[in-house]
Order: C-alpha cells, then sequence, then structure tokens
C-alpha cells in the first residue's frame, strides 16, 4: 500500500518535470492558427531553447500550411527576438502582448521569407509593421491580424497537475501513513 502511495506521489511530481505539449487553438481575424507547441517544462520565462517542437496548422481565410518543428518533419524555423513576454506554466503558455517590445514567429521555409508563418509580438516589427502589439498569421501573401493589449493565453496543456494538487496530494499520503503508523502503534500496544 505505501509504494502504491509513493508511485503515485512520485509520478504526479515527474509530469512536472519533463516536456509539455500545449495545444493551440487560435482565430486571427478571417485566419487561425490550430497545432501544439511543446516545451522541456520549464515554467516561467521561455526562451528559444525550451521550445522543442511545434506542428501548427496555419490558415489565412484561403490557404492552408503546416509549419513542422525538429521532431515533427522541420520544416520551418524559430525567431525569438530579445523578449521575456512567452511564459509558461504547468498548464498555460502565455504572451505578454502589453509587456517589452519583442516577439516570437514560427515560419516556413526560413525566417524572413514573409511566408507561412504565424507570430505574436508585443510591439517592434517582427511579423506586423507599425508596432503593433498582437499576432499575426500568413500563408503565401494573405496577412491576418489582431491586436491585444495584456497577458494571453495562446496554448493550454491538459493532464498536467497544478503544484497545489501535488501539494494536497502530498498532504493525502502524509494523513494516510500517519493513520496506519498510528493503527499500527495501537496494534503493537493492545
Amino acid at each position: 500500500m505505501r509504494l502504491l502511495i509513493i508511485s503515485t506521489l512520485l509520478g504526479a511530481m515527474s509530469a512536472l518535470c519533463g516536456p509539455i505539449s500545449y495545444t493551440v487553438n487560435r482565430t486571427i481575424g478571417a485566419g487561425s492558427v490550430m497545432g501544439t507547441i511543446q516545451t522541456d517544462g520549464t515554467t516561467g520565462i521561455l526562451g528559444s531553447g525550451n521550445i522543442l517542437d511545434w506542428n501548427l496548422l496555419l490558415n489565412d481565410g484561403t490557404s492552408s500550411f503546416t509549419n513542422l518543428g525538429p521532431a515533427s518533419g522541420n520544416n520551418s524555423k524559430l525567431f525569438f527576438s530579445a523578449t521575456t513576454n512567452l511564459t509558461a506554466t504547468a498548464t498555460q503558455l502565455l504572451f505578454d502582448f502589453g509587456g517589452l517590445e519583442g516577439g516570437v514567429m514560427f515560419q516556413n521555409p526560413f525566417v524572413g521569407s514573409s511566408i507561412n508563418y504565424w507570430c505574436v509580438q508585443a510591439g517592434g516589427s517582427v511579423c506586423i509593421s507599425g508596432s503593433v502589439r498582437g499576432e499575426g498569421v500568413r500563408v503565401n501573401t494573405a496577412l491576418r491580424t489582431l491586436e491585444y493589449g495584456g497577458n494571453e493565453v495562446i496554448g493550454t496543456a491538459a493532464g498536467v497537475p497544478e503544484p497545489a494538487s501535488i501539494g494536497l496530494i502530498a498532504l493525502g499520503v502524509t494523513a494516510l501513513l500517519t493513520r496506519r503508523a498510528v493503527a499500527r502503534r495501537k496494534a503493537v500496544t493492545a
């Protein structure tokens, strides 16, 4: 019984330590971006090294294209423009459109090709000119944009316990083990 409880607790804790796959489902004007972004499991501020893979179906309302990361087919590149705006929790991938200038772009066939990209930016001209704070999707020539001003959830992860849940599991395991120890002591003294 004790082994089962301990293995359950360790399994829940290890879920926070491994890669996390976030589901992306964004509507950008007449366009959209759907798919996944996988990180190394880091929570807090993310850099380009924390993004392991992506599989993103871009749609501009007329045409579609799928950008694939290193493990999914490797037909596109990732670009970080001096940003601390991309952050992660165990269950959410967020971008602060109101934060420091910079952005993140997933682009095929290479960064700067001006086609087949999804980006999020907090000013500057990462993918949308004129220092717009928002996101853009482009397939071939049509660019769809949407402006934002605050912290937005751009991806969600399912099935990953929050740290508070792990704390509750630990509390429950402690209570069970304490109860069992008390019952053993009573049995020995009786």
